[in-house]
């Protein structure tokens, strides 16, 4: 099976796995994120991309609000500086539970947006490069080729759902279905 081009947006040159996927054109540079932040927070950021970088190529792409990291698919990324730390997160097909994870969301059909914060680059460690490392397959896509990738459909009951996924559950449908 080969790989479908990306799709690149006429307005801002982004760049997506489909076409005219919802995003922001409001296009920026790293170096505009870090303008007033520490040298602490750039130097977690740098870490982490580097770590990610350790497995492939990686796309930056920064908008007004987050930077994101992109192989095929935008696999990790961080918000805006806050005074003294980064939110980071990257994405699997499984949840993984940890005291370091501030939030677990689930996103339809298997995806988890896992959330923790980032104070300096020490935090870049190796547990935290073993999640990047899996979360960049993701990014490209190797999960939706190799069946034996792994993949949980129904989030467990510490994991944020959407309302309207929670709903499907409620009523005993497939929470994988719900777009």
């Amino acid at each position: 099976m080969g790989e479908s081009p990306l799709w690149r947006c006429p307005r801002c040159g982004q760049r997506f796995v489909a076409r005219n996927m919802p995003h922001s054109c409001d296009v920026r540079t790293v170096d505009e994120h870090f303008a007033a932040a520490s040298p602490a927070l750039r130097g977690a950021f740098d870490a982490f991309v580097a770590a990610a970088r350790e497995h492939g190529d990686v796309t930056l792409n920064a908008t007004k609000s987050r930077i994101t990291l992109q192989a095929r698919f935008r696999f990790a990324g961080v918000e805006r500086p806050r005074r003294d730390h980064l939110v980071a997160h990257f994405v699997l097909t499984r949840p993984v539970r940890s005291p370091r994870l501030s939030r677990v969301e689930y996103v339809p059909p298997s995806y988890y947006v896992h959330k923790l914060r980032l104070h300096g680059p020490e935090e870049v460690d190796a547990e935290l490069r073993g999640w990047l490392a899996e979360a960049y397959q993701v990014g490209l896509q190797r999960h939706l080729t190799d069946p034996d990738w792994p993949r949980e459909r129904r989030p467990p009951d510490w994991v944020a759902v959407p309302r309207e996924v929670a709903e499907a559950v409620a009523r005993g449908e497939d929470p994988s279905t719900v777009r």
